[in-house]
């Protein structure tokens, strides 16, 4: 089992803290699911962490694999990969699903060991066949989006994923057939998951543990069971009670 730990991530606006000092870790083989609502720091946290912190703020802390510091730049498409919460903006409009594979592969230095065998695999694996490579995106669903987007991280090889919001912008069916995917392969390759997300019943389908995450601060944390048998906090309550609501007609 292999852990990635984030250790004292901050990021600050000027004097203003707007993530302070957020600690968690997210092991191979779980999904972890950092949670908020909006505004709370989640998605700056998932951006900090991956060294795509905005020009106009400044980020500090570190991320460790297994005990080593890494460096997170060189880390990324390696160690580990995202998921966006909307797949259009993730693809070049003007390349095919072949050209973004092949330059996801040449990026991280795997280009010439991956043969079409193994690529047919990742697609097989995420239910897309072979004729999405001659497809570009416009072509293309969202959910087919997501699938081929899931395809490109299992080809990257990389053991961690951070998955932002990965199925707000796809409509039920498609959301849970994602979430269904995602636990799968999390399973079957010893995948750890970080899932960014305000949303409980998110969580209770797919989460192993859960770090509630409130004005910038990591304010409880504990397994999914525990967190839904008992909050400690206003910020989890109320998350939870959102979730609720939906079943006790608060979602028609």
């Amino acid at each position: 089992m292999s852990i990635l730990e984030v250790k004292n991530l901050s990021v600050k606006n000027g004097g203003e803290a707007l993530v302070n000092n957020v600690n968690f870790s997210i092991c191979t083989g779980k999904i972890t699911a950092l949670v908020g609502k909006s505004g709370s720091g989640k998605t700056l946290t998932s951006l900090a962490m991956q060294g795509f912190t905005p020009s106009n703020l400044k980020s500090s802390g570190e991320i460790f694999l297994d005990n080593r510091s890494i460096d997170i730049q060189k880390s990324r498409g390696k160690i580990f990969m995202s998921i966006m919460q909307n797949p259009r903006t993730a693809f070049n409009p003007l390349m095919s699903m072949s050209a973004h594979i092949t330059e996801m592969l040449k990026s991280n230095g795997s280009f010439n060991k991956t043969g079409k065998a193994e690529i047919e695999t990742a697609l097989c694996d995420v239910g897309l066949g072979l004729e999405v490579l001659g497809l570009y995106p416009h072509q293309m669903s969202g959910g087919m989006l997501q699938r081929a987007m899931i395809a490109l991280m299992l080809l990257s090889k990389a053991g961690f994923i951070i998955a932002d919001e990965p199925t707000t912008d796809l409509d039920l069916v498609v959301q849970s057939k994602i979430l269904e995917l995602l636990r799968t392969l999390v399973n079957k390759n010893s995948l750890g998951m970080l899932l960014i997300t305000h949303d409980f019943g998110v969580v209770a389908k797919i989460a192993d543990e859960v770090a509630v995450i409130d004005k910038g601060l990591l304010v409880e944390t504990g397994t999914v069971k525990s967190i839904f048998a008992e909050q400690k906090t206003e910020a989890a309550k109320e998350l939870i009670k959102a979730h609720l609501s939906f079943y006790e007609g608060g979602g028609k």
